[in-house]
């Protein structure tokens, strides 16, 4: 004989099933929320050094500033007292080259000073649409003396002709020149510069940055890979490179690339450094796409 369960077994053996079941749900959104939470304290404390840092930056900017007003001057005369005393010595070569090694050295000094002040400027983007391109053409024509002497040849992709971007002309300019200079340095006798607007996957990564990662898939984002075959960033110095004054050269203020990082967090983008999986390295640097905008040449931007 089958035996039938009383009303009163029924409800509570339904009211148990609905208790179980919504129990496994609140733990399940209790499990999900205690992630969420941790990926959101995690987020914080990088948004808190990185906040640290940016004013650690801002405070030597302004130092760095004050210094570098306070040298250019007496550099002034120093160079045109230089000028006129290797006018004199014309009879005396010997002397004159002396005098010349000066003029290198005020030089150099002077190239330091103009670093540290575009590194510490905090003048506001005039933002326009911008076409890559034509800025990528100035920034050859400029380093073409360079590239010759050792004999390198840069290649500009044609995925960069009809690439617009949202930024201001004359600092984008500098920080893709110093990306530039930066790969020309990297190179040996003979090699290679390619530019992108994609470039190679790269293997390392500079940042890690969840935000950054979910921008560089966006449509909305162009994407400047400057890539050379040279040596390569050692893994240790990925996180450092951007760093103001570090340097693995011999020569050089080590601020070029703290200069690109500091535009492209000005004008609204991000830089990223890695190694390309057949050897040397490769800088993305990104920027918002530009669409529907009536464009505005570099050249008139840069003015």
């Amino acid at each position: 004989m089958t035996q039938t369960l009383a009303p009163e077994s029924s409800d509570l053996a339904t009211i148990l099933v609905r208790y179980t079941d919504v129990t496994e749900r609140l733990k399940r959104s209790h499990e999900a929320l205690g992630r969420e939470v941790v990926r959101r304290r995690e987020e914080l404390e990088e948004k808190n050094k990185e906040l640290q840092r940016r004013e650690r930056l801002s405070a030597l900017g302004v130092m760095a500033a004050g210094l570098a007003h306070e040298i250019r001057n007496p550099l002034g005369g120093m160079r045109l007292d230089a000028c006129l005393l290797e006018r004199d010595l014309a009879d005396r070569p010997k002397q004159q080259e002396l005098v010349r090694r000066m003029e290198r050295g005020i030089r150099s000094l002077d190239g330091l000073v103009t670093d540290v002040l575009a590194f510490s400027s905090d003048a506001e983007p005039v933002v326009q649409t911008v076409c890559v391109r034509e800025l990528l053409d100035e920034v050859l024509s400029a380093t073409t003396p360079q590239a010759d002497a050792k004999q390198v040849r840069i290649d500009i992709d044609e995925t960069l002709q009809d690439a617009f971007v949202v930024c201001d002309a004359a600092q984008v300019g500098r920080a893709l020149l110093n990306l530039v200079l930066n790969a020309l340095d990297a190179v040996p006798e003979g090699g290679a510069i390619r530019i992108s607007e994609r470039g190679s996957v790269t293997m390392r990564s500079s940042r890690r940055d969840p935000a950054i990662e979910s921008r560089t898939e966006a449509d909305a984002t162009c994407h400047i890979c400057v890539e050379d075959n040279g040596a390569g960033i050692p893994g240790e110095n990925l996180q450092r490179v951007f760093h103001p004054f570090f340097t693995t050269k011999h020569s050089g203020t080590g601020l070029g690339l703290a200069i690109v990082h500091r535009i492209a967090e000005a004008n609204g983008g991000f830089v990223r450094a890695g190694n390309r999986p057949g050897g040397g390295a490769v800088f993305t640097l990104s920027f918002p796409r530009a669409e529907g905008v009536a464009v505005v040449h570099a050249t008139e931007g840069a003015g």
